[in-house]
C-alpha cells in the first residue's frame, strides 16, 4: 500500500513481521495469526488505534504484504524494490518482529539509507520460542497443520540460525553504523486476562526456573525476549523497554510517543 500525501513528505516504510500481513499497521482487528484473530487477542485493550492512522497525514506511508514463506533475503529484497519505487530517498523505516530482521538485512545488503529505524519487538539475536517450535515441528503440525508453511522462515529466527550470526557479525554491523536505530520493546506476556487463551502468562507458573524468558513477565513479550530485543548496533539511550506484549505494542499509546518524538528528532 502506497499512500502518498505530499513530495515535502518523509516517507515511513512500515514492515510486519512473521505470518502476518500489512493489515497489523492499517486494520488490526481484522489480522489473524494462524487460527487466532487479533480482535479476540486485543479484546481487552481499551482504546485501538491503528498504527498507520496515527501517522496519516503527518508523513507519506509504504508498506507491502510479503510472502509468508519467504526468507529473511527475500523479504530484504522486496523492501529495496520498494524504496527504489518511491520518488524520493527522504524515507524512515519501522518494522516490527521479523521486519526489524528484513530491514537490517535490506541495508546491509543493498546500502539503504534510512534517516532512522525504529524496530517494534525484533527478534535480533533470534527467539527461543522459535527453538522450540522447530524442536517440536513434527507434533505441532499435527495439532496445528497450518503451521508446516511457516516453517522455513521460523528456522531463519532460531537463535542458531545462519542468518542470525550473519546479521549480528561485526563485518555486517559495519555496514549499518551510518544508521540511527532504536528498539522499543517489551516485557509483558500476557495476552488473554482471563480464559483458555491465557497459555503463555501461566507457563512460568508450571516450569519455573526452566521456563524461556520469552515466556517469563518482565524478561520477554511472549515471543521474544528482552535479551533478544536490542541490536548491537542500538546505544542504550535508544532502547526503550515498556509492559506491553508482542502485539499491543503496535497500537499502545506510550510506544506511539516514543516514535513520535524520534520521528520528530528527524523532521525536515
Amino acid at each position: 500500500m502506497i499512500l502518498h500525501e505530499s513530495d515535502n513528505k518523509t516517507w515511513i516504510i512500515l514492515i510486519h513481521g512473521l505470518g502476518v500481513s500489512e493489515k497489523v499497521w492499517f486494520e488490526p482487528l481484522e489480522e489473524k495469526v494462524l487460527f487466532i484473530s487479533f480482535r479476540t487477542l486485543l479484546k481487552n485493550e481499551k482504546e485501538i488505534i491503528p498504527f498507520a492512522e496515527r501517522i496519516k497525514g503527518r508523513y507519506n506511508i509504504a508498506s507491502w504484504t510479503q510472502d509468508d514463506k519467504s526468507t529473511i533475503d527475500e523479504a530484504a529484497g522486496g523492501l529495496k524494490e520498494i524504496i527504489s519505487s518511491l520518488p524520493s530517498k527522504d524515507f524512515i523505516i519501522i518494522a516490527h518482529s521479523r521486519g526489524g530482521l528484513v530491514a537490517r538485512r535490506a541495508i546491509q545488503l543493498y546500502n539503504l539509507a534510512p534517516k532512522a529505524l525504529i524496530c517494534l519487538s525484533t527478534p535480533h539475536y533470534g527467539s527461543r520460542f522459535a527453538d522450540i517450535v522447530m524442536r517440536y515441528s513434527r507434533f505441532i503440525s499435527l495439532a496445528i497443520p497450518s503451521i508446516k508453511r511457516f516453517l522455513v522462515p521460523i528456522v531463519e529466527l532460531c537463535t542458531d540460525s545462519h542468518v542470525i550470526r550473519e546479521i549480528n557479525s561485526s563485518e555486517n554491523t559495519q555496514l549499518e553504523k551510518h544508521i540511527p536505530h532504536f528498539d522499543i520493546y517489551g516485557n509483558n506476556v500476557t495476552y488473554i486476562k482471563k480464559g483458555p487463551l491465557d497459555i503463555i502468562g501461566s507457563l512460568e507458573k508450571i516450569s519455573r526456573k526452566n521456563t524461556p524468558h520469552e515466556w517469563r513477565l518482565g524478561y520477554g513479550d511472549g515471543f521474544v525476549s528482552v535479551g533478544s530485543s536490542v541490536s548491537p548496533v542500538t546505544p542504550r539511550e535508544n532502547s526503550y523497554c515498556l509492559p506491553v506484549n508482542h502485539l499491543n505494542i503496535l497500537i499502545d499509546n506510550n510506544m506511539w510517543d516514543i516514535v513520535l518524538s524520534i520521528l520528530t528528532r528527524f523532521r525536515q
